[in-house]
């Protein structure tokens, strides 16, 4: 039998349990009744033994035995008793009337070899399905002259009686197994059933969770099961963030590819072409590092990566150029405010990210003018990137910081990019907000820890 399910298993390992058991206890009560039967057999033939020694007489110099016994087993032929007087040298003296119908006769020989005066020996035949009980008991008899004489006094009885009382016995207790076995078995079942109802409670969970029903294991388990279920749960949850954050990882790094995608697709050639081939060297390096930037960051569970001096300003300067490039056509005018002198002290590439965003932001939605100011605040920079555009209305602000929300379909893009802003700047342990804008259109106020001025130590 293939042993394929747990309850086939137990249910087999406790049936072979079981029948051993039953097995050794069956033996045991066997031998235990058998040793009962043998007691109560010595304990009848030493009965007679007694009755034979109370009525024998020595008389000149022979042991004499009556003729007819007062007990009806020693007389009736068909009792199973017999009784036998020897003499120490193996004559016969006397045998009972109930032996008169015995086809074999024993002799002295029969009973034992050994002589041990005054024990009771009590032995089955070797031949036959249902060997006869032999006793014997020597004994030395003194005459009046102080003389010893050996005799031995031996009975035989067909036992028809033990071995009918073991053979009942041995029904009845082949039965009572038989029906422990099928109750224990019976019960074993049910108890592994109800042993096993939480694994298929868990299995029916399982597959509920596969077809989508639910996301994580539910249920209440017994402990250990319950140990088992709160560590898949917390793997089923770590490979969900995995999976998000590849996924996220993956619009990040298309959404990243946007602005230097766009600037060398509205590059002009120059009338330097070294200046051609160095405005496109810049966009493809940028491109590469964006790359590693979001392979790194897909394969980590931090959001920022090494930490580098960035210059405030320049950066600023070098991302509002890029923009002019891409937006020429709108002529926007780009004010930048910013203290020359302030650091971000962080991943280049975060910082990169989030006011590329920003600034792309603002010269796609803004009429005329993007402004970016900033001021040190203790170690934390607050920058606000401003637009005169048509703003972002206030039950739309904290909608719009989310993956994927677009307020205006009419123009391009994926809806990730204030999203991407929001998650660098909080796992700087800063923040993003969206507020009105004195140019009339929107302000992005980022707070970002980790900023000091050029010259002073990290």
């Amino acid at each position: 039998m293939k042993l394929g399910t747990l309850k086939t298993r137990l249910l087999s390992s406790s049936m072979l349990i079981m029948i051993l058991v039953l097995l050794i206890t069956g033996a045991a009560l066997d031998r235990a009744f058998q040793s009962s039967l043998l007691a109560a057999e010595t304990v009848r033939l030493e009965r007679y033994f007694y009755l034979l020694f109370s009525l024998a007489e020595l008389e000149n110099g022979q042991l004499q035995l009556p003729e007819a016994m007062i007990e009806p087993d020693l007389e009736q032929t068909t009792s199973g008793v017999a009784g036998f007087v020897f003499r120490g040298d193996g004559q016969q003296l006397w045998r009972s009337a109930s032996s008169a119908l015995m086809n074999d006769t024993p002799g002295y020989q029969s009973f034992s070899e050994l002589w041990q005066p005054g024990e009771l020996i009590v032995q089955r035949a070797s031949a036959g399905d249902t060997p006869p009980f032999l006793a014997h008991f020597d004994v030395l008899w003194e005459t009046e002259a102080g003389v010893t004489i050996p005799y031995r006094f031996a009975l035989v009885h067909a036992g028809e009686s033990y071995y009918s009382a073991l053979s009942a016995f041995r029904t009845q207790l082949g039965r009572g197994l038989l029906i422990a076995a099928g109750a224990l078995l019976l019960l074993q079942g049910l108890i592994i059933g109800w042993a096993l109802k939480p694994l298929r409670q868990l299995a029916r969970a399982l597959e509920r969770m596969r077809s989508g029903e639910t996301s994580h294991l539910t249920g209440h388990y017994p402990g250990e099961i319950q140990q088992v279920v709160n560590s898949l749960n917390r793997v089923l949850e770590s490979e969900s963030r995995l999976r998000r954050r590849y996924r996220n990882s993956l619009g990040d790094l298309a959404h990243s590819l946007k602005t230097p995608l766009a600037v060398l697709k509205s590059a002009r050639a120059p009338q330097s072409a070294e200046a051609y081939s160095q405005q496109v060297n810049e966009q493809v390096e940028r491109m590469d590092q964006v790359v590693k930037y979001q392979l790194q960051r897909a394969v980590s569970e931090q959001n920022s990566g090494s930490k580098s001096q960035v210059p405030v300003a320049q950066t600023l300067e070098r991302l509002g150029q890029s923009l002019k490039k891409i937006y020429r056509d709108k002529g926007i005018s780009l004010a930048i405010d910013v203290d020359e002198t302030l650091m971000f002290v962080g991943d280049e590439q975060d910082f990169l990210e989030i006011f590329g965003n920003l600034l792309d932001n603002g010269f796609k939605y803004g009429n005329h003018q993007v402004t970016v100011s900033a001021q040190l605040q203790g170690e934390q920079l607050h920058i606000n990137v401003d637009d005169d555009g048509g703003g972002i209305a206030e039950s739309l602000r904290s909608s719009s910081l989310e993956r994927g929300q677009r307020l205006d379909t009419s123009k391009p893009g994926q809806g990730i990019g204030l999203a991407i802003c929001a998650d660098i700047a909080a796992g700087y342990q800063g923040q993003l907000k969206i507020s009105r804008s004195a140019l009339g259109g929107a302000r992005f106020s980022v707070k970002l820890p980790g900023t000091q001025r050029r010259g002073d130590q990290a």
